[in-house]
């Protein structure tokens, strides 16, 4: 895809780029069908981690640490009813060498240890609040995400030091005049306008030209790696609203649905879990 150098437009007539749209009669796009419905919650989990590693982050790495301190704690434990003074070890502090453990140095290691442990665990509390959380986020994706195909933009996000593809995300119960529209619309606004800052929400359509124009939406970061993203396999993703008593701040919900063979691996392992609760 080649790179357009763009300048910002001062406040541009988006209601001329809606009705230049509307009478230019853009090309119908290429757009995907058969748009992807999780089959349940834990469909969502798996999608909208499918390119991150939260888990890893919330669940298995304090969980790690908290093995790690207990670890340490029984290993004190063992020290101390086999070898108390540390007459088995060859101990050197400050360049000298000594028999046993200084006195200090045992409840030194128990204060360490167990600040350790209560840092571990306080954290892995912490942590699994925040999965919680994602898990009622889960279910609000599961009940009221819906489907936008995704179609690479005419322009790039580069500023010297990162660089990657931008999109448009079109509701899959568009038709197909309606979406080519839509598309036309955003590449106007960017030809005019340029590229977002980096670290923008996805942009609605309906926000920029009006509620005639309700079902589209520019991102200019998908949620999957710049690799993936340069490659366009992702098709699609989910776009939710934010619940109403939810901090709506960070926009829409962008879930990611995974490419194809990876989302019938997800299928088939759910189903397979399935089978086995139910026999």
């Amino acid at each position: 895809m080649g790179q357009h150098t763009l300048t910002r437009a001062d406040s541009p007539d988006h209601s001329w780029i809606w009705s230049n749209a509307l009478a230019s009669g853009p090309p119908l796009l290429a757009r995907p069908r058969d748009a992807p419905e999780p089959e349940s919650v834990d469909e969502v989990a798996r999608w909208a981690g499918s390119e991150d590693s939260r888990r890893v982050e919330l669940v298995y790495a304090p969980v790690f640490w908290v093995f790690l301190s207990l670890t340490a704690i029984g290993f004190l434990i063992f020290q101390t009813v086999t070898d108390p003074t540390g007459s088995g070890w060859n101990i050197t502090i400050n360049g000298e060498s000594r028999d046993t453990w200084p006195a200090w140095v045992p409840p030194l290691a128990w204060v360490g240890v167990s600040v350790w442990l209560f840092v571990a665990v306080g954290v892995l509390l912490f942590r699994l609040s925040l999965l919680r959380d994602l898990h009622a986020e889960n279910e609000w994706i599961f009940e009221h995400g819906v489907a936008h195909s995704t179609h690479r933009s005419s322009v790039d996000y580069d500023d010297g030091e990162a660089r990657w593809a931008t999109y448009i995300a079109l509701d899959h119960r568009l038709d197909d005049r309606q979406a080519a529209r839509i598309h036309a619309a955003f590449e106007e606004w960017l030809a005019r306008e340029g590229l977002p800052p980096s670290g923008s929400k996805p942009i609605s359509s309906q926000a920029l030209f009006g509620a005639q124009a309700a079902g589209g939406y520019f991102v200019l970061h998908l949620p999957v790696s710049a690799i993936a993203g340069d490659t366009a396999e992702h098709q699609w993703i989910v776009l939710t609203e934010p619940r109403q008593n939810a901090d709506s701040s960070g926009g829409v919900i962008v879930t990611p649905v995974p490419v194809p063979k990876k989302l019938e691996r997800i299928h088939r392992k759910l189903r397979r879990r399935a089978e086995r609760r139910a026999s």
